[in-house]
Formats: structure tokens, C-alpha cells, sequence
């Protein structure tokens, strides 16, 4: 009786480590992504995820933005997320097992306001 017990353990061990524990989903195609000083809508995929219920993506840039965000769209296996910021994406993690990448993103060039004659002499609509 003794020897299943000893048996059992490392099993149970294993099974409450790997099934107990979702191991987070760290960006996989991380590369120097940038809008610089522009503002951009990031588009994040977490694919593979088992058919978890809605995660979290926790998103950071070189500017100092950070994004935590829930899922906007579950898919079967599949999750989306988006934030919006400046700079160069540094790094991004769900709290889902799975395979997050950054499927895509749009920058968007910062406009001047228009130029009000009244207030500038030199200002030419």
C-alpha cells in the first residue's frame, strides 16, 4: 500500500504543477515594432490557448505607455487584443498558456491643428 502511495505522489505532484498552473504566453515575434512619437492601434493574438475562458494582455513601450487589457474577442482557441500607444513595443504577456504574437499594428501620423490667421500673421490656409 505504502509503495502506491509513493507511486501516486510524483504523479499528482505533476499534475497539480502542469494542470494547476497556466503558464503565461510571452510575445513571440518580438522585433523593434515602432510608431515612434506617433500613436498606433496594436492588434495581439494569443492563439493556441485550449479554449480559455477570456485572458488578460499586459503590454509595455519605450515611451513609458503600458497596456492591460481583457480579451476583446474569444475565438474558440483563439483571443484577440488591442491597445493603443507611442514608441517601441517592448514587451507583451498574457496570463493564458498558448502563443501570443503581434499580428499587426497602424500608426498614425500626428497632425497639426489647423493655423488660425488671426492669431498668426504667417499662418497660409
Amino acid at each position: 500500500m505504502k509503495k502506491k502511495q509513493y507511486l501516486f505522489l510524483p504523479v499528482a505532484m505533476a499534475l497539480s504543477f502542469y494542470g494547476g498552473t497556466s503558464l503565461a504566453a510571452q510575445l513571440d515575434n518580438l522585433n523593434g515594432q515602432t510608431c515612434g512619437t506617433n500613436s498606433g492601434t496594436w492588434h495581439f493574438v494569443n492563439n493556441q490557448t485550449g479554449g480559455a475562458a477570456a485572458g488578460t494582455l499586459t503590454a509595455g513601450w519605450s515611451s513609458g505607455n503600458t497596456c492591460v487589457v481583457g480579451a476583446s474577442k474569444v475565438l474558440g482557441n483563439t483571443q484577440h487584443f488591442y491597445c493603443t500607444a507611442t514608441g517601441t513595443l517592448a514587451s507583451a504577456s498574457t496570463n493564458l498558456p498558448g502563443r501570443l504574437v503581434l499580428s499587426d499594428y497602424t500608426c498614425e501620423d500626428i497632425k497639426e491643428p489647423p493655423c488660425d490667421p488671426k492669431k498668426d500673421p504667417d499662418c497660409k490656409k
